[in-house]
């Protein structure tokens, strides 16, 4: 989930240089989540089985939504037990508040009230059009030190105007990557769940998941992620250039792959060495889904083919990192390389209409040879996060 937030290129620097006005960004920045949330809350609805339209239902979807990362936004919930359409919400930690909060009040209320105002209940849409997600309190903090950090409620009702239909979300539905299959495999473990089609859990954990469906869940954060940069390019390309799009993916994929694959190789312990770096690129959420990932090791030489398990991801016009991909864009490639103290030595990209193929030798890299947006990420509070591993 973490990585999902961290490893989405927003194309902020790329929009920043190209001197795009702020109003336009912040629609942006909108259009985003409320073009992709829609799309991956039904995929995971499908997949875990949440059935229903009631407020049990939307708060299932937010448990599994990689906006809600479980810790870093410590978030819980109540629905009133004589009414099904109404519940509350409240965050006892929001990371993103403790991120933007020393920018000021007037960064907070960008992100806190422009931004989330119109994208909670977009994500509500998938479950219930007429779903309001309206805050009780929420920052900027009054006092400075207010618990918990913001609270929420939803409520269902006939008298709501139904949300939608949202052109963005329609448009990332139609996406191959949107069409891109997954399941939950392997049997039941006692005491686990393999998936979420009981009752709601306001103290749900990934934990208490099986093998199998915490895998598929893993899946679908991945996919999250990479159908939010593809809404963020197609906003992009619609409210100012296409090329700036494709350009703001392409620039911005280093540093998420590089920032993202330290903390995967940590996680994984995986150490150093091309077996390592092998290991790491077949690992990483940062590189796109709906790809069945080969990687081959001969000394310090290593190659990396993706195969499409769908039609049409291949095609260079595809938005968000797929498209970057097949466009022959290698700087998810190198972030991850890099990530192990590497640089990659003769790096080549070939793409036809079945497959990608890298090819690249490895060299050790100088301790400072991180780009500086690698550099200012990894000061951030989201980049050095640490997650209580106590069993739930």
């Amino acid at each position: 989930m973490l990585s999902g937030m961290l490893g989405s290129p927003g194309g902020s620097p790329t929009l920043a240089g190209a001197g795009i006005p702020a109003e336009t960004s912040t629609a942006i920045t909108i259009e985003e989540w409320m073009g992709s949330s829609p799309v991956y809350t039904n995929r995971m609805r499908r997949l875990m089985g949440i059935e229903g339209h009631d407020v049990a239902a939307i708060m299932k979807a937010l448990q599994l939504d990689m906006g809600f990362v479980h810790g870093f936004m410590n978030v819980a919930y109540r629905i009133d037990p004589a009414n099904p359409n109404y519940g509350e919400f409240w965050l006892l930690h929001c990371g993103a508040l403790l991120m933007v909060e020393p920018a000021g009040e007037a960064a907070v209320f960008h992100m806190c009230h422009t931004i989330e105002d119109p994208t909670f209940d977009a994500t509500a849409l998938a479950t219930n059009p007429r779903a309001r997600i309206r805050p009780i309190h929420r920052p900027p903090r009054v006092p400075a030190d207010r618990h918990p950090h913001c609270h929420w409620t939803i409520e269902i009702s006939d008298t709501h105007e139904p949300v939608g239909p949202i052109p963005r979300t329609e448009y990332v539905s139609r996406l191959p990557l949107a069409g891109v299959p997954n399941a939950i495999s392997g049997g039941e473990t006692p005491g686990l769940f393999a998936d979420y089609s009981g009752p709601f859990r306001p103290e749900f954990r990934l934990n208490q998941l099986t093998d199998g469906a915490l895998a598929a869940v893993a899946r679908e954060f991945l996919m999250q992620s990479h159908l939010k940069a593809a809404a963020n390019e197609g906003s992009i390309a619609e409210h100012v250039d296409k090329r700036l799009g494709q350009t703001a993916m392409e620039e911005g994929w280093i540093m998420p792959a590089w920032v993202v694959g330290e903390r995967v190789a940590r996680a994984l312990g995986l150490g150093t060495g091309p077996e390592a770096v092998a290991k790491l690129l077949a690992f990483t959420p940062v590189l796109p889904p709906g790809f069945d990932r080969s990687v081959n090791v001969d000394g310090n030489q290593v190659t990396v083919t993706f195969t499409p398990v769908v039609d049409g991801l291949l095609d260079p016009e595809q938005p968000g990192l797929v498209g970057a991909l097949a466009r022959g864009a290698t700087g998810g490639i190198e972030g991850t390389v890099g990530a192990l103290g590497y640089n990659p030595v003769g790096l080549s990209i070939d793409v036809d209409p079945s497959s990608v193929r890298v090819e690249m030798g490895l060299k050790q890299a100088t301790p400072d040879s991180a780009p500086m947006s690698v550099t200012l990420s990894r000061m951030g509070p989201m980049a050095n996060w640490s997650f209580d591993l106590t069993p739930a």
